[in-house]
């Protein structure tokens, strides 16, 4: 077998292997699992996401360092430290107290779609969403309860 089709065979598994650990962020899969036992209903942030933060902040693919800045109130670099400029399969979610991201995840879309909510924060005790297969604008997904 030439080298090069032996090492593409050794690459290919690397590859998934890589690709599936995207989503291995344990926020991200206690969403998740949240979403799938309430039947892909609903998800409280509140209960999903540890840590000391006050508000989320919500960005969908192709937002940028400006779109997060202008959301969050001060600067921040979603471009180099996440995927969300160029990938349509997750949403962003930024944990913040005051002027500072405590934690933040790309989300798979999959597991609850949040990218409705684009470029909009909620404070902790109202981050609680509804799944709405019918909205009256966008498409279907994640909504603020007193929204659903």
């Amino acid at each position: 077998m030439p080298d090069q089709y032996r090492y593409r065979n050794m690459l290919a598994p690397f590859l998934v292997v890589l690709a599936g650990c995207q989503f291995n962020n344990p926020t991200s899969t206690a969403i998740a699992d949240q979403f799938s036992a309430s039947g892909r209903r609903s998800v409280d942030l509140a209960s999903a996401a540890p840590g000391n933060w006050d508000r989320v902040c919500v960005f969908g693919p192709y937002s940028d360092d400006a779109a997060a800045g202008q959301t969050l109130g001060f600067q921040w670099p979603a471009e180099t430290l996440t995927d969300i400029e160029w990938n349509e399969g997750i949403s962003l979610l930024v944990f913040v107290r005051g002027s500072s991201v405590i934690d933040y995840v790309e989300h798979s879309r999959r597991s609850g779609d949040f990218t409705n909510l684009t470029g909009r924060c909620f404070p902790r005790a109202n981050a609680r969403f509804l799944q709405v297969a019918h909205p009256a604008k966008g498409w279907p997904g994640l909504f603020p309860t007193d929204e659903a």
